[in-house]
């Protein structure tokens, strides 16, 4: 049975894609005199690409923190830890507005890649020396209010737990002074793991939005990613905790 509620949920998800990126496309012809960051169409992609958690109610959500959730000028960059496919349509149904940092790939995918470039989405080209320049894209966005999400391992977990952080998110903040909001998320890497297409689909979701760190505060990069990647590990324990208790 699982097989086939999980093709079904991928078609749904898929039939979502192209949906969104012709309406995105109607979006953008008629906003981008006055949108210069792309935020209407990006809140068509947003809302679509949390479908795959809406169609599906046997995954229980559940939030906290998100009084932390605000948007102003400037924005924060936000980071999170990365368990599974499911995180990004998870981190979408947060209620805020902002832009992902996602390798060059991907905007070469067919729809998917056409739509990230429509939502105003950034590329990075990954272990090149350019990858730094790349990140300047996210600088005007965030002081007009717009905020970014990364994820600072670069690449999901094949195991659940989390992997070293790398370092150009702590970088970007350290420089221009933006803020680091951590987000943390727990129980998405048991419902679709890696290297397979198959679901389990019954599951509790967390997500927790911690308060700002400000770059301000610390005397080097390495303290600043040292110091977030302390914040998520401990959130995390706490909501494997919580998860244990929903068994």
């Amino acid at each position: 049975m699982n097989y086939i509620l999980s093709a079904l949920l991928w078609t749904a998800y898929g039939l979502s894609f192209v949906i969104s990126f012709f309406v995105a496309l109607i979006v953008r012809i008629f906003t981008f005199p006055f949108d210069p960051y792309n935020r209407f169409p990006n809140a068509v992609m947003i809302f679509f690409g949390k479908s795959i958690l809406v169609l599906n109610p046997m995954w229980k959500r559940h939030y906290s923190g998100l009084e932390h959730l605000k948007d102003e000028a400037p924005g924060f960059i936000r980071v999170a830890n990365h368990q599974s496919f499911l995180d990004m349509p998870f981190i979408a149904t947060l209620p805020t507005n902002m832009k992902w940092v996602s390798k060059k790939e991907l905007f070469r995918i067919p729809i998917v890649g056409w739509l990230m470039y429509l939502a105003g989405h950034i590329s990075v080209d990954r272990g090149s020396r350019e990858a730094a320049k790349s990140l300047l894209k996210m600088n005007a966005p965030i002081e007009d209010g717009m905020s970014v999400m990364m994820f600072p391992e670069g690449t999901r977990s094949r195991d659940g737990n989390i992997k070293p952080f790398k370092k150009g998110a702590f970088h970007a903040s350290m420089d221009n002074g933006f803020r680091i909001q951590p987000i943390v998320i727990e129980g998405t890497f048991p419902c679709i793991k890696p290297d397979t297409w198959v679901m389990n689909l019954r599951g509790n979701l967390y997500v927790s939005v911690l308060e700002p760190v400000d770059p301000a505060a610390f005397d080097s990069v390495n303290s600043l990613k040292d110091h977030v990647y302390t914040l998520i590990s401990e959130e995390r324990e706490r909501l494997k905790q919580l998860a244990q208790h929903k068994r």
